[in-house]
């Protein structure tokens, strides 16, 4: 009963701030003549209306997953880490570039390029737990500047040293694409002959998704056991609610901040890796950064509390929204600024309460250092 309340306390956040945009948005749609509720309708049906939209949805959904989990692992323990984006860019160009040129089998290709977005995503969110413990820059100052270094840095050597060389399009800035066997597959449901007059197999007709939605489910599960079920777990929660509580309970905090950092850098590190082996098949320029794949798997993990199984809901939503808005802005004629704009509410909301929980951060931090000054004196 305690774990029911908790999960729907999970997952009716999202749920709220996705009323309240949805309320916004149709007041500013039926101010411009559109009838709203058709205009949400064909919004639902672009994002979950039958099985090729489904796909869509969950594939723009896989790499948001990943880079909420990445947030889920850090903010429980205290790290108010936003370098996601970064370590998803380099984890990204890391697997494409190793799956390119390794030679070996497509097994061995994708094996290593996993590995090596893996372990540099790791380390490059090692670098500002390091900063943090060695010069106390903050957390979010260093992992907002690490996104756009990682983003310049990986356009400089896609536009200039590894461009594909077989590309026709000089315009395209890109890497060169991986051989079909080192892809993810495609996993289609309900499409045999059994259930082909039935109303799931109509629905599915069309479903053609790639593994990495599976794999990120997989990463879902993984972190709840690890932060719910573990006593790494309940030590970094403990770690995030008061670390000074944590230090005399004898928490390393030195250990606690590394491996946090390793773990939340190797689940975005992932979504980079995701996106190159099941969608892209190489390294595009921008593909991280423009679409916003970090961003919105943090407001996922914040709509959630920083829950897994909410992260995981709330992140879908938001791809629907995405994959559905521009459907209605193809099909009703609505602007693209008005599907935007609905994105945009639920990010106001949950800046708002960002900045709330970084305030009680703060506050208890100061709470912490003038209690161990008063025992100290």
């Amino acid at each position: 009963m305690n774990k029911a309340r908790k999960l729907l306390e999970s997952l009716g956040q999202p749920l709220i701030a996705l009323l309240i945009s949805l309320g916004i948005g149709a007041i500013v749609i039926g101010l411009s003549g559109k009838n709203v509720l058709t205009s949400y309708g064909i919004m639902f049906t672009g994002a979950f209306g039958d099985g090729y939209y489904l796909t869509a949805t969950l594939s723009r959904a896989t790499p948001i997953i990943m880079g909420g989990l990445a947030v889920c692992i850090a903010w429980r323990s205290g790290y108010e880490a936003m370098g996601g984006e970064g370590q998803m860019i380099f984890g990204a160009l890391c697997s494409a570039l190793v799956s390119y040129y390794l030679p070996g089998s497509p097994l061995v290709k994708v094996l290593f390029g996993i590995l090596a977005g893996c372990v540099v995503g790791a380390l490059y969110s090692v670098l500002t737990g390091w900063l943090w413990e060695r010069f106390n820059v903050t957390f979010i100052i260093s992992t907002l500047m690490s996104n756009y270094i990682a983003n310049y840095v990986a356009s400089y050597f896609t536009a200039h040293v590894l461009r594909d060389p077989e590309s026709r399009d000089i315009n395209s800035i890109q890497t060169g694409k991986i051989v079909e066997g080192a892809r993810f597959g495609k996993v289609k449901l309900f499409q045999s002959e059994a259930f082909k007059d039935t109303a799931l197999g109509t629905y599915f007709k069309d479903f053609n998704l790639q593994w990495g939605f599976f794999f990120a489910l997989l990463a879902v599960i993984i972190v709840y056991i690890l932060l719910k079920k573990t006593v790494f777990g309940y030590q970094s929660r403990m770690n995030g609610l008061n670390s000074r509580f944590a230090l005399y309970g004898g928490i390393n905090a030195h250990r606690m901040l590394y491996i946090v950092m390793i773990l939340s850098g190797v689940a975005a590190a992932l979504g980079g890796c995701f996106e190159v082996y099941g969608s892209k098949y190489r390294y595009i320029d921008q593909m991280i950064f423009s679409t916003g794949y970090a961003w919105t798997g943090m407001v996922a993990a914040l709509l959630a509390n920083f829950d897994p199984f909410g992260t995981l809901f709330a992140s879908i939503l938001l791809a629907g929204l995405n994959t559905g808005g521009s459907a209605m802005q193809r099909s009703a004629g609505i602007p693209v600024e008005t599907v935007n704009m609905l994105e945009g509410i639920i990010m106001l909301l949950m800046s708002v309460k960002l900045l709330h929980l970084i305030h009680i951060r703060k506050a208890a931090k100061k709470t912490a250092v003038e209690s161990a000054g008063k025992e100290g004196a």
